[in-house]
């Protein structure tokens, strides 16, 4: 069963954000990061109030247009299952809108976390790969796709993680993932980390497979996500962790 949800969802675009970034400031980051790991994913995907309208089974909890280093654009966001049902193949679509409301083109892209048990989130990043249309865009449309599907066993646990930011600007969070199944193994395992700014707002998406991808019942496997947007990389405060399997999802 597929179902299909439209939002319109109205916002005033940045200004391109031109940062000065003083080493000093740099280090601080790096210190406090480092060394409160337990903060930094500590709290669950961070809301910001929207006046969106909520729908039976998912809901947007936060979204905004962003630009990388290489001037691209991306909508970025996270959806919340509030539905009592699981659902999975969630495929985001935006609709670009120019000042007049006139589409410039559609863009779309599969969430990060492939299934979401009830009261479940997930990030989504929709890259704008056109250029041509990117100073044009005023507003989007976001349109969401999805099956229902069986739950999804939680069988993943993050057992430790910590961060960096190492001199030539590159960030990266590292940590460990445990299969707690005693039978079965973790086959394709990932991991996907939710970056926030200082005042709580979505930074950027990014993700890494485990190493190894597969994890035997009872063991435990490392990651590590390279964050390599310089720009992104200096607004890092906090962090979200995210795990998920082609059978499992990480524990409460």
């Amino acid at each position: 069963m597929v179902k299909s949800i439209t939002l319109f969802l109205s916002n005033k675009i940045d200004s391109p954000l031109f940062l000065t970034i003083i080493l000093t400031s740099s280090f601080f980051l790096v210190f406090s990061l480092t060394n409160n790991p337990e903060a930094a994913a500590a709290s669950p995907l961070v809301p910001i109030p929207k006046k969106y309208s909520p729908n039976d089974d998912l809901k947007t909890v936060q979204v905004k247009l962003s630009s990388d280093q290489n001037k691209y654009k991306h909508l970025i966001g996270i959806l919340q299952n509030t539905g009592n049902k699981t659902i999975d193949q969630v495929i985001v679509s935006a609709d670009l809108l120019d000042k007049d409301k006139k589409s410039l083109g559609s863009f779309s892209k599969q969430t990060e976390l492939t299934t979401l048990n009830p009261n479940e989130m997930t990030p989504f990043d929709i890259l704008i790969y056109d250029k041509k249309i990117s100073d044009n865009i005023k507003d989007y449309k976001v349109n969401y796709k999805f099956n229902f599907t069986e739950y999804k066993d939680k069988k993943l646990a993050i057992v430790s993680h910590d961060s960096r930011l190492d001199m030539t600007g590159f960030y990266f969070i590292n940590g460990k993932i445990q299969n707690t199944e005693k039978t079965s193994a973790s086959n394709n395992t990932r991991v996907i980390a939710a970056t926030y700014n200082k005042n709580n707002e979505l930074a950027g998406v990014w993700k890494a497979q485990t190493e190894p991808y597969s994890i035997p019942p009872l063991t435990t496997a490392s990651f590590t996500i390279p964050i390599t947007d310089k720009i992104q990389a200096f607004q890092i405060s906090n962090y979200t962790l995210l795990t998920e399997s082609d059978k499992f999802s990480k524990l409460k």
